[in-house]
């Protein structure tokens, strides 16, 4: 697998710790057995696809690792979990009850978590020693001698020389060049933020009617396909936050960056044509 390849999303994680938060909640409805057995069926089923994900990650690395990760020990511990789950007894609807339950198999996800992180800060730094061998060998070939150096640099004096007299002409294009780019990127990052907001306006919009929906069926004596009904609910509304988190945290992040090319923008209008040039 080429270093271009790229690392895996890992969805399948990001399904496990939701049904992990959910147990966390602890409320009496979502742990009986009929939801639990459906969790733990989920987690089961996500498995294949984490496992996949992390040999994925793994074939990216050429050679041995510097520090050894077993994957294997945690995955199985995610199984032996939801093999619990898909079989509830007394003591383990117990522990769900009070969230101790989504508290273990949140603790599984941490630790697979830092697992992935420590492989892939080993895989992303052997790209880098790579790239730096690359860049030294490179120096060495293109390395010249002082005469060349000397050489090079009456060029460059001469070129500069020239560029001074037609300076005029290339101040604006090199001025209208930039300052394009800039606004380029200032107007993506504007319809961004507004294709962002939009998506925020309709989750929150849909989060809310299903909000009322579960507060309408709440009451003290709920069937089994409504108890079904309000986890389905409850997932949707905490997948929905989520969705909204990202989008503003996108949002914020575009933001930054219309600020720094606006800065940009104002800098390079402040600044000569010589030290444009010289790229002061």
């Amino acid at each position: 697998m080429s270093a271009d390849t790229p690392l895996p999303t890992f969805a399948s994680l990001n399904k496990i710790r939701d049904k992990a938060i959910l147990l966390s909640i602890g409320k009496a409805f979502l742990c009986e057995e009929v939801f639990l057995m459906k969790i733990g069926r989920s987690v089961d089923e996500s498995l294949g696809g984490l496992r996949e994900d992390i040999l994925s990650l793994k074939m990216r690395f050429v050679g041995k690792f510097v520090e050894e990760v077993n994957t294997d020990v945690i995955l199985d511990e995610l199984h032996a979990q939801a093999a619990l789950l898909q079989n509830p007894d007394k003591s383990v609807t117990d522990k769900c009850t009070v969230g101790i339950l989504g508290a273990e198999l949140e603790e599984i996800v941490q630790a697979l978590t830092a697992a992935i992180r420590t492989i892939k800060n080993q895989v992303e730094g052997e790209v880098e020693e790579f790239t730096k061998k690359d860049s030294l060998v490179e120096g060495a070939k293109t390395a010249g001698s002082l005469i060349s150096s000397l050489v090079s640099l009456v060029a460059k004096i001469v070129l500069l020389l020239l560029l001074l007299a037609l300076g005029p002409a290339i101040y604006l294009g090199v001025t209208m060049d930039r300052e394009g780019r800039l606004q380029k990127e200032i107007g993506e990052s504007q319809a961004y933020i507004q294709s962002q907001s939009e998506r925020i306006a309709s989750a929150r919009k849909e989060r809310d009617e299903i909000a009322a929906r579960a507060q309408s069926s709440q009451g003290g004596h709920l069937s089994r396909e409504q108890k079904v009904e309000m986890m389905d609910l409850n997932v949707k509304i905490h997948g929905l936050d989520q969705t909204v988190h990202k989008a503003e945290a996108e949002i914020a992040e575009h933001e930054r960056r219309i600020e720094m090319n606006q800065e940009r923008i104002k800098q390079l209008k402040s600044k000569t044509f010589l030290q444009r040039f010289l790229r002061q």
